[in-house]
């Protein structure tokens, strides 16, 4: 049996003991406006994406659909680790969107939205990219924020509190997409980035969400595997989905401002697993990376990187750390073949100029991901003539403490934009020597950890806003 096909024994058998998990429902009613697509009831088993026929559209529909066309539409419970019940209206909708070469596939975005009516003229929208960093479909945002999901996944898990504390608490609708599509291709920062762009259009086609369509104010955010999307967004948004109102982009640890140079840093650390993860999906966007990968990597490393394709963050990050990955390679360091350094070139930052405003946070002593790489993209958006970044490179954070401390400065940079204030014309970078000892860091636990405290315990949060 080939490393392949056992990689797809064992994933098979583990979603095989998840399918046994049921989610047991909350009692809560259905979500009850009903849009030109038929809205399917909540599943009585929760089932990985990998055995759940909803993610599978019917022979012709994808071909047939216009980017962001909804395929199907279903309420969902949805749950904190699967077990803890969320008192919101949830909706996960099927639609189509692009792959790297322009060809039709499709995904899922998962709808969260305050109990109750939405203001006048709709609600706000805020998109959140978690940082999902994994090749298995049942480490998908979709998956992991149902209620009977087997908390596998517990860091993508728990950032699901973000957008919840952080947006549904501020009254807004909240869009989680499954940016890395059918394939899982964490990595592909254009296929993901228009997947995002595309849930963001499904979501103001839903009626339900009570959303004013394409003249919604929206919002996008993610930190560390969440900005490969996130901060791709701006360069391709004008020619991908120009009637749309992003009015802001919040990306925290950018992680593709160098591609290269990440996965050079990262080679043989602690954090090499997540590296092989990124090459494993990249390469499931560009089948000539996939041919050079299958001809020129050993057996030992062709292990390794199977394995990456039944593992979630946590597990996938941990395994064979300090891993030489570019010794698997026979035949010299693979950034230098053509199918490789193509592939990620066209993943890199850099190739456009944003059209909408930017808020860019780095550690400067980030572990994982080198400040160097976000410091050069910054410099070229700014000799360009970008419209609006702002960045913020913080003296005191690493990787993991950049986390919380990227929250204050980001919540209140998207909440302004959102609430119709303009974002500062220009450049702007800072480098403060910490975010937890600024006044607006306590500030903005006040306005996140009531809601968040509220939604644990099956408070309806947003509805007051």
């Amino acid at each position: 049996m080939s490393v392949r096909n056992g990689g797809r024994v064992v994933v098979l058998g583990v979603i095989a003991l998840m399918a046994a998990w049921t989610a047991l429902g909350s009692g809560q009613a259905e979500p009850g406006e009903q849009s030109s697509v038929r809205v399917e009831p909540a599943p009585a088993l929760t089932l990985p994406p990998e055995l759940d026929d909803f993610y599978r559209p019917a022979a012709g529909a994808v071909a047939a659909a216009q980017p962001g066309e909804i395929l199907r539409a279903r309420a969902i419970y949805p749950a904190f680790m699967g077990i803890v019940q969320l008192n919101v209206d949830a909706w996960q909708l099927l639609y189509r969107t692009t792959n790297s070469h322009g060809e039709p596939i499709s995904t899922v975005t998962t709808i969260l939205k305050p109990r109750g009516p939405a203001p006048a003229g709709g609600s706000k929208l805020l998109s959140y990219q978690i940082a999902e960093d994994s090749v298995a479909q049942y480490c998908a945002p979709s998956y992991v924020a149902q209620s009977g999901a087997i908390p596998v996944d517990y860091v993508n898990a728990a950032e699901t509190l973000i957008p919840i504390a952080a947006g549904l608490g501020q009254g807004w609708t909240v869009a989680m997409p499954d940016y890395q599509g059918p394939n899982s291709a964490y990595g592909a920062s254009r296929m993901n980035a228009q997947a995002t762009l595309d849930g963001i259009r499904a979501a103001e086609n839903f009626a339900p969400a009570q959303l004013n369509g394409p003249q919604t104010p929206t919002a996008l955010w993610g930190y560390s595997g969440g900005t490969i999307p996130s901060a791709f967004v701006p360069e391709i948004k004008q020619s991908y989905a120009p009637e749309l109102n992003i009015v802001g982009v919040a990306a925290g640890g950018v992680a593709a401002g160098d591609y290269a140079e990440v996965v050079r840093h990262n080679n043989g650390g602690v954090y090499a697993g997540l590296i092989s993860a990124a090459i494993v999906g990249i390469a499931t966007e560009y089948p000539e990376m996939q041919r050079v990968m299958r001809e020129k990597v050993d057996l030992l490393g062709q292990f390794v990187m199977a394995s990456k394709k039944v593992l979630c963050h946590p597990q996938g990050a941990t395994l064979f750390p300090g891993f030489n990955y570019f010794g698997s390679f026979q035949g010299g360091d693979p950034l230098n073949l053509p199918e490789i350094r193509e592939a990620i070139a066209d993943n890199s930052l850099g190739q456009q100029q944003p059209t909408v405003p930017i808020y860019f946070y780095h550690a400067q002593h980030d572990e994982l991901i080198p400040i160097a790489g976000t410091d050069a993209i910054v410099d070229k958006y700014c000799a360009e003539g970008a419209p609006s970044v702002t960045y913020v490179r913080e003296f005191l954070a690493e990787h993991m403490s950049g986390v919380p401390a990227h929250l204050p400065g980001a919540f209140f940079w998207l909440k302004d934009r959102l609430n119709g204030v303009a974002a500062p014309a220009g450049c702007s970078i800072t480098s403060p020597v910490s975010a937890f000892t600024e006044p607006q860091f306590g500030q903005a636990l006040s306005e996140i950890l009531p809601p968040l405290a509220q939604a644990l315990v099956g408070y309806a949060i947003g509805q007051q806003k």
